[in-house]
C-alpha cells in the first residue's frame, strides 16, 4: 500500500497558523472589552465618587467589579460586531478563527486595562490629596483610556460600516429602527416607565437611556430578524402583504381601511370609559397632545413587536411543522394575540375593574378583538396599515370618550 503524505492547503494554514497582526474581527472585541472595562471601572467610578454617589473607601473593589462588568459587556458586543462587520470576502468561520488567533492578546490587554482603570478611578483622590506623583500617573492612565476608546471607536465604525453594507434590508430596517427610537423617546418622555421586574420607576434621564438601550438591544435585532423572515416567507404571502411601503391609490386605500378599522376598535372601547366603569382616558390624564403622541408611539412599538416580529416568526415556525396553510396562519394569529394579552394584562389588572365579567368583557373588546383585527390588516394589507389602524384607534378613543 502506498503511503500518502498530507500537505495542508492554504485554508488549513490560515486556520492553523497563528497570526501576529490583529485583524479587524479580533481587534473589535479586544478593544471594546478593554475600553468598556476602563470606562465603567475607571471613568464611571471616578464620576460616582466625585458626585458622592459612591464611597471612596471601596474604590478598589468597586473599580474591579465595574471593570469586569464593562469588559464582559464590551466583549459580547465586540464579538457580535466582529462577526457581522467582518471584511468583504471573509466568511463567519474565518472571522471566528481570526478572533481565536487574536484573543491571545486579550488577557494581557485586560490586565493592563485593569491596572490603568484603577488609576483612572483614583482621580478624585489625586485631586483632593494634591499628590504630584499620583496625579501624574492618573493623568497618564486617563490618556491611555482615551487612546483605547479612540481605537475601539475607530474599529467599531469600520466594522459597523461593513455590517451595514452587508445588511440586505438596510433601508427598511434603518427606517423602522429610527421610528422605534423616536416612538420610545416620545413615549418615555410623556410617561417615565416602571421596570416591571424590579418595580422601579425611572427618572427622565434613565428613561432616555432605557429608550436607546431598548432600541439597540431589543427592537433592532427583532426588526432585523423579522425582515429576513419576511424575505423567506415571500412565496407564502398574500400578494405584497405584509410589505412596508406602498404607492399611489393603493396607499390611499390602505389608509382609509386603517382609519375605518381604528374607529371600529374605538367604538368598542368607548363604553368602558364613558360607562359605569368610568376609566379615565389618556386625554383626561395627560392632555390632548400628549395623548395623541402616546397613541401613535404605542402603535409603532406594539405592531413592530406583536405583528412584524411575533406574527411573522410564528408563521415561519408553524410552516415547517404544519402541512395546511390555514393552520400556519391561524397559529400566527394565536401567538400574536396571546402575546398581546400577556403584555397588557398587568395594566388591565391595575384598573381594578368591578368583577370578572367586566374584566372578561374588557379583555375581549379592548385586546382580543383589536389584536385579531390588527393581525388581519398586517397579513392582508401590510405593516403600515396595521400601525395606522392601531394609532387611529388610540387617537379616536381619547377624542370620543373625553
Amino acid at each position: 500500500m502506498k503511503a500518502t503524505i498530507y500537505s495542508p492547503g492554504p485554508a488549513d494554514q490560515e486556520l492553523a497558523a497563528p497570526q501576529r497582526e490583529i485583524e479587524l474581527p479580533a481587534l473589535v472585541p479586544i478593544s471594546w472589552s478593554v475600553a468598556g472595562g476602563m470606562l465603567m471601572g475607571g471613568a464611571a467610578v471616578a464620576v460616582l465618587v466625585m458626585t458622592d454617589n459612591l464611597s471612596g473607601h471601596g474604590l478598589i473593589a468597586s473599580s474591579a467589579a465595574f471593570y469586569m462588568l464593562g469588559a464582559v459587556i464590551g466583549l459580547v458586543h465586540g464579538l457580535l460586531l466582529g462577526v457581522f462587520g467582518r471584511p468583504d470576502g471573509v466568511n463567519p468561520r474565518q472571522a471566528l478563527a481570526g478572533m481565536a488567533h487574536g484573543l491571545i492578546y486579550l488577557v494581557p490587554a485586560l490586565l493592563l486595562g485593569w491596572l490603568a482603570a484603577g488609576w483612572v478611578a483614583a482621580l478624585p483622590i489625586a485631586l483632593r490629596g494634591r499628590h504630584l506623583v499620583a496625579g501624574a500617573i492618573t493623568a497618564v492612565a486617563w490618556l491611555l483610556m482615551i487612546a483605547t476608546v479612540v481605537v475601539a471607536i475607530s474599529a467599531g465604525l469600520a466594522a459597523a460600516r461593513l455590517a451595514f453594507r452587508r445588511w440586505r434590508d438596510r433601508v427598511a430596517g434603518t427606517l423602522l429602527v429610527t421610528a422605534t427610537l423616536a416612538a420610545l423617546v416620545t413615549s418615555f418622555a410623556i410617561e417615565q416607565p416602571t421596570v416591571w421586574f424590579i418595580n422601579v420607576r425611572l427618572t427622565f434621564f434613565g428613561s432616555m437611556l432605557f429608550a436607546v438601550g431598548l432600541t439597540l438591544w431589543f427592537y433592532g435585532p427583532i426588526i432585523t430578524v423579522a425582515l429576513e423572515l419576511l424575505r423567506r416567507a415571500a412565496p407564502y404571502l398574500p400578494s405584497r402583504a405584509p410589505a412596508i411601503g406602498h404607492r399611489g391609490r393603493e396607499l390611499a386605500t390602505r389608509a382609509a381601511v386603517a382609519v375605518v378599522a381604528g374607529l371600529l376598535v374605538a367604538m368598542l372601547a368607548v363604553p368602558f370609559h364613558a360607562g359605569v366603569t368610568g376609566l379615565p382616558t389618556d386625554v383626561e390624564r395627560l392632555g390632548t397632545l400628549q395623548a395623541m403622541l402616546l397613541a401613535v408611539s404605542d402603535a409603532v412599538t406594539d405592531e413592530l413587536l406583536l405583528r412584524l416580529f411575533l406574527f411573522t416568526a410564528a408563521f415561519m415556525v408553524a410552516s415547517r411543522y404544519m402541512s395546511r396553510h390555514a393552520w400556519t396562519v391561524g397559529t400566527a394569529f394565536a401567538v400574536s394575540m396571546a402575546a398581546d394579552l400577556f403584555l397588557h394584562l398587568p395594566t388591565v389588572v391595575s384598573y381594578g375593574l368591578p368583577g370578572p365579567q367586566v374584566m372578561a368583557s374588557y379583555l375581549v373588546s379592548r385586546l382580543a378583538i383589536p389584536a385579531l383585527l390588527f393581525g388581519y390588516l398586517y397579513w392582508r394589507r401590510g405593516l403600515g396599515t396595521a400601525v395606522t389602524a392601531h394609532a387611529a384607534a388610540g387617537v379616536a378613543v381619547g377624542l370620543l370618550a373625553a
